[in-house]
């Protein structure tokens, strides 16, 4: 299949996502636990309603298997093509009522992220919706986008997410806090990720160990292909495991130049202070 044939289908499947998901918010029951699902984490009503709808085109799809936060691996486990999903990134926000979550679908056609073909990430909220092929450039809505210019640190804003950090972690990032013109943290990764894509921010940090592929995989395709670079923290391009055992740390910035000097601030490195 093509990668114009797998975004129109993820255009879809994505957009039924946000029918449901607008008869959901005002629920009071919006955020009922139902269990745990396969990733660790809680499962709520939410959770569980975007896979459905998500699965309901995905699995109609010949010669896949799907990857999902919620449900785990489905499918043929020979099928080539793996499609890396999270219903909705940003369950808590959504059990909380702030209006910031997502859903994210990525193509993957082997076992790298340079094998990741094709990337959707859908705002749940305004409906907006980013996307990338490899190769193809990335777009917010049919419009190119491209990530910023900023190369200081100074006048740089940072997404970075502490949340439950170690006290070593946060002490380790408290040089770039104090040098960066303002960190923000969202709390739905893999839009933050599109928020770097367009240049509403200039890079994003998280050296949790704790992301998950399905958290990352479509938004990362995303951001590389509007001109952001993106590692390990320690500066080691990424080799994730397509599972939802593996967690992952990062750097992503808007140009390699602010990248480095992220890395270097990262590591304690004098360099990154340049």
């Amino acid at each position: 299949m093509s990668p114009e044939e797998w975004e129109r289908i993820l255009l879809n499947a994505t957009g039924r996502v946000k029918e449901a998901i607008s008869g959901i918010e005002r629920r009071r029951d919006r955020g009922r636990v139902l269990g745990i699902g396969a990733s660790g984490d809680k499962t709520i009503y939410a959770d569980k309603q975007a896979e459905v709808e998500l699965l309901k085109t995905l699995e109609k799809v010949e010669g896949v298997r799907v990857l999902s936060e919620e449900a785990g691996s489905l499918g043929d486990p020979r099928a080539h093509t793996l499609l890396v999903v999270d219903p909705l990134d940003g369950s808590s926000n959504f059990e909380k009522g702030i209006p910031y979550y997502c859903t994210s679908v990525a193509v993957v056609e082997g076992g790298t992220m340079e094998d990741v073909s094709v990337g959707v990430v859908r705002d749940l909220v305004s409906g907006d919706v980013y996307a990338a092929t490899r190769g193809g450039g990335a777009r917010k809505n049919g419009r190119t986008i491209r990530t910023s210019r900023t190369s200081d640190l100074s006048a740089a804003v940072v997404g970075i997410d502490l949340s439950r950090s170690n006290a070593s972690q946060v002490a380790r990032l408290a040089p770039l806090i104090g040098v960066v013109m303002r960190q923000v943290h969202f709390g739905a990764n893999a839009l933050e990720l599109c928020y770097l894509a367009e240049g509403r921010i200039d890079a994003f940090v998280d050296i949790r160990g704790t992301i998950r592929i399905t958290d990352f995989a479509a938004a990362y395709l995303i951001a590389c292909e509007a001109g952001g670079k993106i590692t390990g923290d320690d500066g080691r391009e990424l080799e994730p495991g397509f599972d939802l055992a593996h967690r992952l740390s990062f750097v992503a910035s808007a140009n390699p130049s602010l990248h480095r000097k992220l890395l270097g601030l990262c590591r304690g490195s004098a360099a990154g202070r340049g």
